[in-house]
């Protein structure tokens, strides 16, 4: 009998350890590992610039503008202004609407005396009501081409300055103003590289190309948040 009481025990023993086990083993396998989190927008690849200073860069509205012959447009100046120069938008697109809080695309062109388009001008309406392209503001901002080389003299002759930067300048220059991006896109066939500067803002960047003989060809910004 008190060997058999003794079996009964170790196996109780044993149970009971084995009870205990799976309990720790399972408590364990449902343990959640510890994340941190934030709530900053997140971007595919590595758009944002490298150092505080750069992004400081993307989000100081006054670099938000066009330069024509010494005379500046900003984000948020009427459009129409572009007259004092010489310069008009396309009168086929004047009467458009625009509805509230949005921009238009294909209306951006801005013609020399000529008629010639020299740079675009993306026409915003940042109010709460319906207006026309021809009483819009300046939401975007894009000159030049994938080469310096395939610009023409209608452009040139305008002494155009983007944001600090000039066509023809070189990605030394563009980085003394808005530092390094490791977002960089390069055309194979065409050998122009694209330098893109995104704000922690929705709706506000800067995208620079370099074309392959190392000079700026093109500048394009928007800034849809230079209100808020």
């Amino acid at each position: 009998m008190k060997n058999k009481n003794v079996i009964i025990g170790i196996v109780v023993a044993v149970i009971v350890a084995a009870v205990v086990a799976f309990v720790f083993i399972f408590s364990n396998n449902n343990t959640t590992t510890p994340t941190t989190g934030s709530n900053e927008k997140q971007e595919n690849g590595n758009s944002t610039v490298s150092e505080n200073k750069d992004v400081e860069a993307i989000d100081n509205n006054d670099n938000y503008y066009i330069s024509v012959k010494g005379k500046k447009f900003k984000v948020g100046d009427k459009i129409s202004n572009v007259k004092t120069v010489g310069l008009k938008q396309q009168d086929k697109v004047l009467s458009e609407k625009i509805k509230k809080n949005v921009y238009l695309i294909g209306a951006d062109e801005i013609e020399n005396e000529a008629g010639n388009s020299v740079f675009g001008l993306t026409p915003y309406n940042p109010t709460e009501d319906t207006i026309t392209v021809a009483d819009a503001v300046i939401g975007a901002c894009d000159v030049g081409e994938y080469a310096y080389s395939k610009i023409s003299k209608d452009v040139l002759d305008l002494d155009i300055e983007v944001g600090g930067i000039k066509l023809g300048d070189s990605l030394e220059d563009v980085e003394k103003i808005y530092g390094k991006t490791d977002n960089v896109y390069t055309s194979e066939s065409l050998g122009y590289k694209k330098y893109t500067y995104k704000s922690s803002e929705a709706f506000r960047s800067y995208e620079i190309t370099i074309d392959k003989e190392g000079k700026v060809s093109q500048i394009y910004w928007k800034n849809l948040a230079y209100n808020n």
